[in-house]
């Protein structure tokens, strides 16, 4: 029997737009880029079933280390070339098998 593969998500993700550029800044630098599928208040997914209501991110475990922490600030795409901060606004929670963590943020001035 095989082991499922949950990077199979990420890929799809990627291939349609979902995941977005970010990066932790450590001072005012920016560090390795990872992607995440970011939500934001009132944002309409999934074709306008679901409004999102907080600032959100979710991402591949494995693509940000050291692990995101409580009051980290990051740098999130919000449209192509335009980058927004953000600060993780409580610990963030590995969901699941542990593949993804989901962060709550709030925007920074």
């Amino acid at each position: 029997m095989m082991d499922w593969d949950n990077s199979v998500f990420d890929r799809a993700f990627d291939a349609v737009g979902i995941r977005v550029p970010v990066r932790r800044l450590v001072g005012n630098t920016p560090g390795p880029e990872f992607r995440a599928r970011f939500d934001r208040p009132q944002e309409l997914v999934l074709d306008g079933l679901v409004h999102t209501t907080d600032y959100a991110i979710e991402c591949t475990s494995a693509d940000v280390q050291p692990p995101l922490a409580d009051a980290d600030v990051l740098q999130i795409e919000v449209r192509r070339g335009v980058f927004e901060r953000y600060r993780v606004n409580q610990e963030p929670l590995v969901q699941g098998d542990g593949h993804w963590t989901r962060a709550t943020l709030e925007r920074l001035p």
